[in-house]
């Protein structure tokens, strides 16, 4: 009986008369928790600040309201220099609790043995948690006595020795794993090496191969290092619970890592309906477009005929088709996505949405200019085509530009709204089967027969390699001019691909069919008619040049002109 009122005396502060035969028991319990008078205790109880009390790095519990006069940091203060004062002992140290009242004032109260650690009242049990005041007092006192528990080990030798012994062992068992997560990543490093080397080249070509090395090395290395990271995370969870003092880090670690798989794997066994649902789309989508692609494959090679669907605007019409595709399984699918009913992930889409947006203006423009020159049928691959001041072969027409070759194998890419905001002249399409046709002008004064001007041009026409026989060229004149007459010869081709080269042989034939019969091709302005006829004899037409290369040359050209030259 005198040891509880002792008790209670000490919980509230009071000072009550014991027996002197008793004194040494009394002396045995701590000093009062608060200082001051137990008068009016009900107005001392005021919610404070929480403190909490943390002992060997262990937080025990929470002190939220004072208790007469003494704030929650002093009766944290106090707890914990009583803690302190606990002797080490070999002898395992019970801690229990107790209730205890004053007036109307009631709590529990944590002993080690019959010290007196700290006292609980009803205002510092978070009601959050749904615990009771005895519930949080046998918690509390189960923590501090696994602290007591863990100091008394601390301090024992043997202890120490065993966890140094646990802790090398697991030094050397994370070394090891390491070195074989080390040998790993190169023998994987090697076998990409040599799988891109034997296969992937010749069928992507060297440029993709590179990068697909790039992007599977760096996948590997963020495979390696984040195996390391693990092996790390549980050996220095391992470690710090092999000693009592840091063994709550250790434990937290565990927890935290355990909290974090335990969330990711129900993360995915919620996910894995919404991924089905994904998949499901996303395959049928797939087979949408294998479809389409046989069917634009068939009609482009000519084994399928369809009348609104042309050769020429197959593969656009493909692409077309293959993007809206996707694109509805993309809105079909987006709800099934995992997170996609998340804040972030729909934050996320809103910026690139916006992104998108804002700088992909010039780029639709230029794409729908694309569909425009190929619907419009205004040129395609391999026709001979002028773009203002561009003339050559077009090699590509791409979604956003179309690529030129010049006659002097310089490559012009021309933008599609360019392309759509300028005059293209096709010289190949109308070739059919006639070929391209391909003119040439000279003026000649009126003194010279029209008919011998036409039979000339003919004969030039006949001599030159790469002209058609069939159609036959023929001459008209143009203009009618004041001081000459314009003729203008055509001819056919069988493909435009060459007509500068062809057009200057044609012109060297002229020359020498006019110069062969005095003919001259004079018609300037002039005053007075010459005395002669302005032409090159044909002694002259062949004189040596001065590069040997040159002259040999010209000497095969005199050679096959004497073959080609009726006697």
């Amino acid at each position: 009986m005198i040891r509880l009122l002792v008790l209670l005396a000490a919980l509230f502060g009071a000072a009550p008369a014991y027996p002197a035969g008793n004194a040494d028991s009394a002396a045995g319990l701590p000093s009062a928790l608060a200082d001051g008078s137990a008068a009016a205790p009900s107005a001392s109880l005021v919610a404070d600040a929480d403190v909490p009390l943390r002992y060997w790095n262990r937080q025990i519990m929470v002190f939220r309201v004072p208790l007469f006069g003494a704030s929650p940091e002093e009766r944290a203060a106090r707890a914990l220099q009583r803690l302190d004062e606990l002797p080490l002992v070999a002898e395992r140290t019970r801690v229990h609790t107790r209730a205890a009242s004053l007036g109307s004032v009631t709590g529990r109260v944590v002993l080690a043995g019959d010290r007196l650690l700290f006292a609980l009242l009803p205002e510092d049990v978070d009601i959050l948690q749904g615990e009771t005041l005895e519930q949080a007092a046998q918690g509390a006192a189960q923590r501090v006595q696994e602290a007591i528990d863990a100091r008394i080990a601390q301090s024992s030798p043997r202890e120490l020795l065993i966890g140094a012994a646990l802790s090398g062992g697991a030094t050397l068992g994370l070394l090891m794993l390491l070195w074989v997560v080390l040998v790993l990543r190169r023998a994987l490093l090697r076998g990409v090496k040599v799988v891109h080397a034997r296969r992937l080249q010749p069928a992507w070509g060297a440029e993709v191969s590179r990068h697909l090395v790039s992007l599977e090395r760096g996948a590997i290395g963020l495979l390696a290092w984040g195996v390391a990271l693990v092996l790390v995370y549980l050996w220095l969870g391992f470690v710090l619970t092999r000693f009592p003092y840091t063994a709550p880090w250790g434990h937290q670690l565990g927890e935290y890592l355990a909290g974090l798989s335990s969330q990711m794997a129900l993360g995915v066994l919620h996910a894995l309906p919404g991924l089905f649902a994904v998949f499901v789309v996303l395959f049928a989508a797939r087979y949408v477009v294998r479809v389409i692609s046989a069917f634009a494959s068939s009609v482009e090679q000519g084994r399928i005929q369809v009348g609104w669907l042309e050769p020429q605007t197959v593969e656009a019409s493909r692409r077309v088709s293959v993007v809206l595709v996707w694109l509805f399984a993309l809105t079909v699918a987006y709800p099934y996505i995992p997170g996609s009913d998340t804040t972030a992930f729909k934050g996320v889409s809103v910026v690139a949405g916006l992104m998108i947006t804002i700088g992909s203006a010039g780029f639709i423009g230029h794409l729908m200019a694309g569909l425009l020159v190929v619907y419009a049928r205004a040129l395609r691959k391999g026709e001979m085509v002028k773009v203002g001041d561009t003339f050559g072969v077009v090699t590509e027409v791409g979604a956003l530009s179309t690529k030129v070759t010049t006659p002097s194998l310089e490559e012009v890419t021309i933008p599609n709204a360019v392309l759509m905001s300028t005059t293209v002249t096709n010289f190949s399409r109308l070739a059919g089967e006639g070929g391209a046709i391909l003119s040439t002008k000279v003026t000649i004064g009126y003194d010279a027969p029209w008919r011998q001007v036409h039979a000339l041009l003919l004969l030039a026409a006949e001599r030159t390699a790469a002209v058609r026989k069939e159609p036959k060229p023929f001459v008209l004149q143009t203009a009618l001019s004041d001081f000459y007459v314009e003729y203008e010869l055509r001819v056919h081709l069988d493909g435009p691909e060459n007509r500068f080269t062809i057009l200057s042989d044609l012109h060297a034939q002229i020359q020498d069919a006019f110069n062969e019969f005095g003919v001259q091709i004079m018609s300037p302005h002039f005053m007075l008619q010459p005395d002669g006829s302005v032409t090159v004899k044909r002694d002259d037409w062949f004189a040596a040049p001065a590069s040997e290369a040159v002259s040999g040359r010209v000497q095969a050209e005199k050679t096959g002109y004497d073959r080609r030259s009726p006697g």
